[in-house]
């Protein structure tokens, strides 16, 4: 990849993060960009060190987690500790979507259905997101499997809870969900708490 290439998967992926109308998967990451525009940006060498630094797949997931770190996409706040603490993150989350699930039912005393109710006001699964205790893929993996959201929206109307839900699903198609077993982890927490 060139720094330009780079560049574009940046744009691409900005769009797909800040911009409702814009699905990164849909448009198969095309974005409008000129070399000329970009050879004037005083940022290019950072695009050209990273096409030397990561291969293409990994350019991707680079980006990815520092938008999911910084949704705003200012990319002098983009490091490579953000990736590196994202990519182990993703190798050992089944045993923290675990840790959530836990913590999660002993704050609903053991009933899984509670995590996801509301009556208008936020349900235990977004107090505990908003209050750091369970992580963002915690969500994105329940809404992949089980699919809570159309039913938040009915009763929750918050700028907050639109702005979480729309994390929640610009990150989905990033992540690889296994819905067969997160439900077993789901499943065999519950079996211990009983």
């Amino acid at each position: 990849m060139t720094g330009f290439e780079v560049y574009k998967v940046y744009l691409a992926l900005k769009q797909h993060f800040t911009k409702q109308e814009y699905d990164y998967f849909k448009y198969h990451g095309k974005v409008r960009a000129n070399e000329n525009s970009f050879e004037q940006r005083r940022d290019r060498y950072f695009f050209k060190k990273l096409a030397t630094r990561y291969p293409s797949k990994e350019i991707i997931g680079y980006f990815v987690a520092n938008f999911i770190s910084d949704p705003k996409g200012y990319i002098g706040s983009f490091s490579k500790d953000i990736y590196t603490e994202w990519k182990i993150h993703q190798e050992s989350f089944t045993y923290k979507f675990k840790q959530d699930v836990d913590l999660l039912l002993e704050e609903t005393n053991n009933n899984f259905d509670n995590i996801f109710l509301s009556t208008g006001q936020h349900p235990p699964l977004l107090k505990s997101f908003y209050a750091s205790e369970v992580d963002l893929e915690t969500l994105v993996v329940f809404e992949h499997c089980i699919g809570y959201t159309k039913n938040l929206d009915k009763v929750i109307k918050d700028p907050i809870w639109r702005e979480t839900k729309k994390v929640i699903k610009k990150y989905e198609p990033f992540l690889d969900i296994d819905c067969q077993r997160y439900k077993k982890v789901i499943l065999e927490t519950i079996k211990e708490k009983l």
